[in-house]
């Protein structure tokens, strides 16, 4: 039961925060419910899941590996900047998400899929499981034994987390406008925006600075 409880605090500590992946939550329920924002969410806590793993076996090594360094680094700014430029057309607009938007058109398999996907591009998760994350799931989940209830209650507690907040905003999305998507999806196409610049930023220094230097 401590491992449970200490993998579920670690995916409390990981989500609570105004992260690219809450927003999108909201803004979701805001325009079309509970349902298909928690099928966004669940995709991210299979990304977590994932990640979580990943430190455990000892993947921050691997994130190192220059080819893989790469992938990430264009990878993750290209869907951040996707995203971005969605959310900004959603802001401009008003009043609803755009029918092009990738969350308007996810259902079912594809939300879970939407979710997944910006889990594993997420910069957060990547530099959590390369530093402090992967390190911490290593040194709880030495064994099996350990590794299964540390990891059961990380994604108990991710699930959780994305049930509420999805659930929470459904119920109360009556009560929202127009204006409250603007700005939902303002601060969401600022916040990918911005995770974009720093990825971009902190890949070039790493990446490209050493090969022109």
């Amino acid at each position: 039961m401590e491992l449970f409880l200490l993998g579920a605090a670690l995916a409390f500590s990981i989500n609570i925060e105004l992260g690219v992946v809450n927003v999108m939550i909201v803004r979701t329920a805001i325009d079309r419910g509970a349902l298909p924002a928690f099928l966004i969410g669940l995709g991210s806590c299979i990304g977590d899941l994932i990640w979580a793993c990943a430190g455990a076996l000892g993947v921050s090594v691997l994130l190192s590996w220059p080819p893989a360094a790469w992938v990430l680094w264009l990878g993750g700014s290209g869907v951040l900047c996707w995203f971005a430029a969605a959310a900004l057309r959603d802001a401009v607009r008003g009043g609803s998400i755009d029918e092009s938007s990738p969350l308007r058109r996810a259902n079912g398999i594809g939300a879970i899929a939407l979710g997944l996907g910006v889990a594993l591009s997420s910069p957060t998760l990547i530099l959590w499981t390369a530093t402090v994350g992967g390190s911490v799931v290593a040194s709880q989940a030495e064994d099996l034994a350990g590794f299964v209830p540390f990891i059961s209650g990380f994604g108990a507690a991710a699930v959780a987390h994305s049930a509420v907040l999805a659930g929470v905003v459904g119920a109360t999305r009556r009560f929202t406008g127009p204006r409250t998507i603007r700005a939902v999806s303002l601060i969401s196409a600022l916040m990918f925006a911005a995770f974009a610049i720093g990825i971009f930023a902190d890949g070039a220094r790493r990446l490209l600075l050493p090969l022109l230097g």
